[in-house]
């Protein structure tokens, strides 16, 4: 979180200045800006890509326990709360 706050800001403040504040190195810094993504945020990011198709071919009307079931049906192996979670940050939500 700390390297992420640092990428947030760093047109407004020094990365020198920023990396002293919050205590840790600037090669730590700079090798995590290269370091490729893990296969956790790989594998939401392919999900995630998967319901907001699903998402699209419904209009906009399957929620999370269908979208869910969906995945389930075509062999994804993921917990409910996850595909809430990919939802919500996506800010898809079904028709009540």
């Amino acid at each position: 979180m700390r390297y992420a706050a640092i990428r947030r800001h760093r047109e407004e403040y020094p990365i020198r200045l920023m990396c002293r504040c919050l205590k840790v190195s600037r090669s730590g810094y700079h090798a995590w800006l290269e370091r490729a993504p893990s296969g956790r945020v790989r594998d939401n990011q392919r999900l995630l890509a998967r319901i907001r198709q699903i998402h699209a071919e419904s209009d906009g009307v399957i929620g999370m326990p269908r979208m869910h079931e969906r995945l389930a049906f075509e062999g994804e192996r993921t917990s409910r709360n996850r595909v809430a979670r990919l939802m919500a940050s996506a800010e898809l939500y079904g028709v009540p």
